[in-house]
C-alpha cells in the first residue's frame, strides 16, 4: 500500500480535560472528549455531543496487502464498570477504490450492536462487544456499502464512554489477521486512552532483514493517524500535514529521502515497505524513523509492523511519542 495524502473527513474532536479524573500510567488525565458533529452536512451526524472517556484505535482497515493477502480487522469493545453507559463511535478513514473520506457515527446497543448514535440504549455493566469483522459489521448496519468490502478501507476508530472519566472504565482493541493454512495469524492493539497532552512528534525502530541469512524475513510498515484532538487537549483539531524521515542507525544522521503528507482528522495514512518508500540505501537495513508534525494543531498516534514476507503476519507495536 503506498503513502496516501488522505482528505479531512471531519473535524470531529473538541477536547476538555475532566476534573478529578484518575492519572494513568505517564501522567496526565483522561480526556473528556467532546465530540462536534461528523460533518455539519452529514446524515450521520451526532445529534449531541458526547462526553466521556475517549478511546481511540489509530488503525482499522479492510484491505488487500501484498500477496495479495486480505486483511480484516476484529474490534472489540468493553465497558468495564459496574453501571451502564452509552458509548458512541466515531469511525473516519478513505475508500482506498475511489478515495473518497469516510464518515460514520454512531453507539453501541445493550445488545452489543451498532446502531445510529443514542438508537440502542445503554451498554451493559461489564460487557464486551465483539465484531469479527467491523467493516462487514458496520455494512449489515447499513452504515457502509457492501462496495467498501471489496474496495477497501483504512482509517480509525474513537469510542467515547459516555459519563466515565477515569482510566480503565472503558477500554477497546483491535486484531487484523488474515487467513493461512487452514486458520488464521493476526496481530493486535490495544486503544489509546486520549489525554491532555498527546504528541505532534513519533519514532519508531524498523529494520528491514530481507536477504540476510539465518533469520526472519521481514520489512516494515507504518501507519500514523490524525487523532482529531489537539495536542494540549484545547481547542478543535484539522488536518495536519507531517514530515516522515529517517535516520541510519549506523551513523545517527538522516539518510534516503523524507516524505511530506497531510492527514486529515481522524484519518490514517500508511506507507508501506518503508525502508524503500523512504529511499534508504541498500547498505543500511536498520532506521529511526520520526514522524513530525509540520503544520496544524492536531496530536498524531503511529503503530509500525515488521510483516513476514512469507506468512504475511505482522507484530504491531505502537510508535514512541518524540516530544521530547
Amino acid at each position: 500500500m503506498n503513502l496516501r495524502a488522505l482528505a479531512l473527513a471531519a473535524p470531529f474532536l473538541l477536547p476538555t480535560a475532566t476534573a478529578g479524573a484518575a492519572s494513568p500510567p505517564g501522567g496526565a488525565n483522561p480526556l473528556s472528549a467532546r465530540l462536534a458533529a461528523a460533518r455539519p452536512d452529514s446524515a450521520q451526524a451526532p445529534a449531541a455531543a458526547a462526553s466521556g472517556l475517549g478511546v481511540n484505535l489509530p488503525l482499522v482497515a479492510r484491505l488487500i496487502g501484498a500477496g495479495p493477502t486480505l486483511y480484516i480487522s476484529t474490534v472489540d469493545v468493553s465497558n468495564n464498570t459496574a453501571t451502564a453507559a452509552q458509548v458512541d463511535f466515531y469511525f473516519n478513514g478513505v475508500n482506498l477504490r475511489t478515495s473518497v473520506p469516510v464518515a460514520v457515527t454512531g453507539s453501541i446497543s445493550s445488545a452489543g450492536a451498532l446502531v445510529a448514535q443514542g438508537a440502542g440504549g445503554t451498554m451493559r455493566a461489564r460487557s464486551n462487544a465483539h465484531f469479527d469483522d467491523f467493516i462487514d459489521s458496520l455494512v449489515q448496519a447499513g452504515m457502509l456499502p457492501s462496495s467498501i468490502k471489496d474496495d477497501g478501507f483504512i482509517g480509525s476508530t474513537l469510542f467515547v464512554f459516555n459519563g466515565l472519566g477515569s482510566s480503565g472504565q472503558g477500554s477497546a482493541t483491535v486484531r487484523f489477521y488474515n487467513a493461512l493454512a487452514g486458520g488464521t495469524v493476526g496481530q493486535s492493539l490495544k486503544g489509546r486512552e486520549l489525554t491532555a497532552s498527546e504528541p505532534q512528534s513519533l519514532v519508531a525502530t524498523v529494520r528491514d532483514s530481507r536477504g540476510k541469512a539465518n533469520t526472519p524475513q521481514l520489512y516494515a510498515n507504518i501507519f500514523i493517524n490524525n487523532m482529531g484532538v489537539t495536542a494540549n487537549g484545547v481547542g478543535t483539531a484539522g488536518s495536519v500535514n507531517v514530515h516522515v524521515q529517517a535516520y541510519a542507525n549506523s551513523t545517527g544522521q538522516p539518510v534516503g529521502t523524507p516524505l511530506d503528507t497531510p492527514i486529515g482528522a481522524g484519518q490514517t495514512v500508511g506507507i508501506s515497505d518503508v525502508l524503500a518508500s523512504l529511499k534508504v540505501p541498500a547498505g543500511e537495513d536498520t532506521v529511526l524513523v520520526y514522524v513530525t508534525v509540520t503544520s496544524g494543531t492536531a496530536a498524531i498516534s503511529g503503530v509500525f509492523a515488521q510483516v513476514d514476507v512469507t506468512t504475511r503476519d505482522g507484530t504491531t507495536t505502537d510508535m514512541s511519542r518524540a516530544d521530547f
